[in-house]
């Protein structure tokens, strides 16, 4: 009886064993395996965008020894540019540095995911805001309308320069008449102040400039304006960070991919993801100072918007935002949350004085 009962126990020990030797195998199995994703930047090669995508691939490549590997394309390469979104959704692509403004009106709150017009956050507030709880929202209501891709962070830029022209601006009243390029929220705020905007890709910017078919327009930040030599059209370039006070690029995965991934890999990327972040914004924080002192050697006068046309674009940017927002429960949940934040972030550090 002895005998018998030693032998049931070593089986049992030895039918454990296999199981725990089989899921050991698994695990390493999976953790062995290679990964290859595709995904697309919205913006050509060598956008900043572009850059700060690329560094990601790089990262996550180098770190997890091979077996995550992360192809990025230029936009217009898999999918048209600034569908991005759409291509993930659709599993065309597994992920992408897009979203934002591109998004609406199928998705109302991303225009002040990218950019939200006549916020006074900094940057940076912006950036700490998505982090805390701004993400978690935003990724609620993605799965809540039935999209298939998640924000896992985003490439956080800085303030646009607020007008390109060849007059000089003392006030609201010289806005009026001007046929502007503008884009997004700000281009339907500034149409409320009596400015004729129209919609163009950047491409054609400079030629209809040159043309006369436009007498002023917006494009990015500083560096990113200077790259694509816009100091040569435009005398006046007026800097305030009321119209789009920053400028982010998410960064969006498939959700099905994502949840696929190993554990270890999850966290490689997690991690390589917020060393870009962080990269991306320091040099473009540079590469701005470095652009604006650009603009003033090739002669192009650079100076604050006059803090009058601030004190008039910001009331009605506020007002816009909220008639948005009374007619979508996701843009006044994101909403109210920004300017939660803002406020908190007002009376523990202050805010940006623009025109000042």
């Amino acid at each position: 009886m002895r005998k018998r009962i030693v032998m049931l126990v070593l089986v049992g020990l030895l039918a454990g064993g296999l199981v725990f030797m089989d899921s050991a195998h698994q695990t390493a199995q999976a953790q062995g395996k290679k990964v290859s994703w595709i995904g697309q930047s919205a913006l050509p090669s060598g956008m900043p965008p572009s850059v700060g995508l690329q560094d990601l691939c790089d990262r996550v490549k180098k770190v997890s020894g091979g077996r995550f590997i992360m192809t990025a394309k230029p936009a217009g390469s898999v999918c048209p540019a600034t569908k991005e979104w759409q291509a993930i959704n659709r599993g065309v692509l597994d992920f992408g540095a897009t979203g934002g403004s591109y998004m609406v009106p199928e998705v109302p709150f991303g225009s002040i995911l990218s950019q939200r017009v006549g916020a006074k956050l900094s940057p940076l507030g912006h950036m700490m805001w998505f982090a805390v709880e701004g993400r978690e929202i935003v990724n609620k209501w993605y799965k809540k309308m039935g999209y298939k891709f998640m924000n896992l962070g985003g490439l956080h830029g800085l303030p646009e320069g607020w007008i390109h022209l060849d007059k000089q601006l003392k006030g609201p009243e010289d806005l009026k008449g001007l046929k502007m390029r503008a884009s997004g929220d700000g281009g339907i705020v500034l149409s409320r102040m009596g400015v004729g905007t129209v919609f163009m890709p950047l491409g054609e910017v400079f030629e209809n400039f040159k043309r006369g078919i436009i007498d002023a327009y917006e494009c990015s930040c500083p560096s990113f304006d200077y790259t694509m030599k816009l100091f040569e059209v435009g005398k006046y370039y007026y800097l305030s960070p009321t119209r789009a006070p920053w400028e982010m690029y998410e960064l969006q995965v498939s959700r099905p991919k994502w949840e696929a991934l190993p554990d270890d890999l999850k966290a490689i990327f997690l991690n390589c993801l917020r060393a870009t972040e962080v990269e991306y914004h320091a040099k473009l924080v540079k590469s701005n100072a470095e652009a604006v002192e650009g603009f003033k050697a090739k002669g192009v006068k650079v100076e604050n918007l006059p803090s009058s046309i601030d004190d008039a674009f910001v009331p009605l940017a506020n007002k816009y935002l909220q008639e948005v927002a009374a007619k979508s429960e996701a843009m006044k949940e994101v909403l109210t949350s920004q300017l939660k934040f803002e406020e908190m972030w007002k009376n523990l550090y202050g805010l940006p004085s623009p025109g000042k």
